[in-house]
């Protein structure tokens, strides 16, 4: 076959859940003998190569908020026609406002849509952007020829909101490789599980600021715990950077916050191995990468019962309320004062559960189901066995 994906910024992933998740994808579709060609951005990829056998294809776009994503991806249909796909594959509800133009340049193509998250609840974007993102999502479930989930949560929202029974495949996520030199870590002036850890994009809705307010109210309860105990948050601003830059002045003013910015590759790697617990205190979630990652390196979780955190760790998670600072403030506690045999108690139920739900091959095994029996005019509905397991 030859898959052509689109919404991605580009390869290699320096961040972001998409980019990721088509990196594997794509990496694991060639091993099995398809032609995959990934179109990026070039502010994005700059001088990074993909992953062997992979093709990347540069095409342009209008770099503004609004309009880079959905013009690279109008550049990139008109670029694909070049490789005569079999299968279009969009990349997110955005992106998803192109599937009749997908379908009209590429004929003989079928026009496969990944839902990844419900992309219009988010703060930073304003109301047109949220209509376009409910229209995208309407066109990902009504326009194209199949619709995958990346989540439960998901495919049974869009049962429930447009009547479009979906494809659950979940993020192909594969086990890391252990690390255990830790030198990256120390070189920001930490201990191996003796800090707090927050990865994300700095943006209103992944609530870093809530985590800071109840770190800082940790520390004035339990200073004998939290003094040697910093919380250390990763990530970048996502077109936030007004909320970013008013998150590191609150974030200055809290003795043991300290923020990296953005990190990839073994930098961020190690810094997921080594934290005592993982904390998610976001109110909006698709299917987190780093929700995972953190259960995959066996570390305990602090993270809001939302739908998609509840999914992502197989309820094995300590369960806190959005936005509620209070109820931060204890998790943080309980999670310092409990020892490490019990930490890893909860973590590797966790690991257990993410191990199975994830697996590379078998995801895979899914996703090239998917595109088969959409080349071939069946469109049987399959329940995976991730989906059929209980939690």
């Amino acid at each position: 076959m030859t898959i052509v994906m689109i919404g991605q910024k580009g390869l290699p992933a320096h961040s972001g859940g998409i980019e990721r998740h088509v990196e594997i994808l794509a990496r694991g579709l060639v091993s099995r003998g398809n032609r995959v060609i990934v179109f990026g951005r070039s502010w994005y990829v700059g001088g990074g190569r993909p992953p062997a056998g992979v093709e990347q294809v540069i095409t342009p776009s209008i770099r503004t908020k609004h309009l880079d994503a959905i013009t690279h991806g109008v550049s990139s249909l008109f670029r694909a026609r070049d490789f005569s796909p079999n299968i279009i594959h969009l990349h997110g509800t955005g992106i998803a406002l192109l599937t009749p133009l997908a379908r009209l340049m590429h004929p003989k193509a079928k026009v496969i849509v990944t839902f990844h998250c419900q992309d219009y609840v988010l703060s930073k974007w304003g109301w047109f952007a949220k209509i376009a993102f409910r229209a995208g999502e309407w066109l990902a479930c009504q326009a194209s020829h199949r619709t995958i989930a990346v989540s439960e949560t998901l495919a049974r929202y869009c049962l429930d909101t447009y009547g479009t029974q979906t494809t659950y495949v979940s993020h192909p996520i594969p086990e890391p490789n252990p690390i255990t030199d830790a030198g990256a870590v120390q070189a920001h002036g930490l201990t191996p599980e003796r800090y707090f850890l927050f990865v994300g994009r700095l943006i209103p809705d992944k609530k870093a600021h809530v985590l800071v307010a109840a770190y800082e109210k940790a520390r004035l309860i339990r200073p004998d715990l939290f003094a040697d105990r910093p919380l250390v948050l990763v990530g970048g601003a996502s077109w936030t950077d007004r909320y970013a830059s008013w998150l590191c002045n609150q974030a200055a003013r809290v003795p043991g916050v300290i923020m990296l910015g953005e990190k990839s590759g073994r930098e961020l790697e190690a810094l997921q191995a080594h934290a005592m617990t993982h904390v998610f205190p976001t109110a909006s979630e698709g299917l987190s990468f780093a929700l995972i990652e953190a259960c995959q390196y066996r570390r305990p979780v602090i993270a809001t019962e939302i739908p998609g955190n509840l999914e992502g760790t197989g309820g094995h998670m300590r369960r806190v309320a959005p936005n509620d600072v209070d109820a931060l403030t204890d998790a943080l506690i309980d999670l310092a004062s409990q020892s490490s045999t019990q930490r890893l108690e909860m973590a590797s139920r966790a690991h257990a559960y993410v191990t199975r739900v994830h697996h590379v091959e078998d995801r895979l095994d899914d996703l090239v189901r998917v595109y088969q029996t959409t080349l071939n005019g069946r469109a049987e509905l399959v329940t995976f066995p991730a989906l059929a397991t209980t939690h």
